[in-house]
């Protein structure tokens, strides 16, 4: 049997779009473990949000991919061969590989591209933890976790405004990239990529264990249509409404309920056919 790696979408995937709770899909991620299965989270989330959440799953032995393919995060824990990785410049006993840009490029190329369109755009660097909270239902410790972007900016408000295309076109020629979330627009450097991410790992994985890789990719919007891509066999989860993201993508499998449930529902697929 090949050794599975499960490459995650959060939130709308594994975490319910409205409370952020796995707990539906525990038992997956039991039967998971019993198969010696990696899971890991490829997300916008920030690395601290991810670290946070890793350590309540019981997840913090594998890599991490954060702010849409812009970093990935290997811990030493992990045993994969990223010893010339540069060490981790957020926490101790890490090793990081950047594809995107510094969060603070980001944000100067926003400001410049919403002067020269005249499009007004609003940043979690521009609310406060508190702001960030009401907005999208997170704890006041959570969307502090959440506003600690290093490498990304998330953009909140109206998208219909007429400005909005000649922004995200001047985002473009910029070198930058903004990608459509469930909710929420992340802009990040160009080369962040969540298929790109994956990839990196899956030949990682290949070379540690000698033993063919399975990856396994769940997702739930346009912005995991990478994540999707790079995986041997992908899942889409509907959202809340029960719609689905248009997506292309051979041997795609949809799954009937989202959130959790459908992660779970996915996962039990997997298990059963393999």
């Amino acid at each position: 049997m090949p050794r599975l790696v499960i490459f995650t979408d959060l939130d709308g995937t594994l975490l319910d779009a409205s409370t952020y709770s796995a707990a539906p899909a525990r038992a997956a991620m039991d039967a998971l473990a019993a198969h010696h299965a990696a899971i890991v989270f490829c997300s916008a989330k920030t690395a601290a949000e991810q670290r946070a959440l890793r350590e309540q799953l019981g997840l913090t032995t594998t890599p991490f991919i954060v702010e849409n393919g812009s970093a990935i995060f290997v811990p030493d824990a992990a045993g994969l061969p990223v010893q010339q990785w540069r060490a981790s410049e957020t926490a101790p006993k890490e090793r990081q590989f950047v594809l995107g840009v510094g969060a603070r490029a980001v944000r100067e190329a926003i400001r410049g591209a919403a002067r020269a369109t005249g499009c007004e755009v609003t940043g979690y660097a521009d609310l406060s933890a508190a702001e960030i909270a009401a907005s999208t239902g997170l704890s006041g410790a959570a969307a502090q976790r959440a506003s600690q972007r290093d490498f990304s900016e998330t953009l909140v408000g109206d998208f219909s405004a007429a400005a909005w295309p000649a922004f995200l076109r001047e985002l473009s020629a910029g070198g930058l990239c903004a990608r459509a979330g469930g909710r929420f627009y992340t802009v990040t450097g160009g080369a962040a990529d969540k298929g790109h991410a994956v990839q990196i790992l899956r030949e990682l994985y290949a070379r540690e264990g000698g033993q063919p890789i399975l990856a396994v990719g769940l997702g739930d919007s346009a912005n995991d249509a990478s994540l999707l891509g790079a995986v041997d066999r992908g899942y889409l989860l509907p959202r809340p409404d029960g719609t689905f993201a248009e997506l292309t993508i051979n041997g795609l499998q949809r799954v009937g309920r989202p959130g959790p449930r459908g992660w779970e529902e996915a996962i039990v697929d997997l298990l059963s056919s393999l």
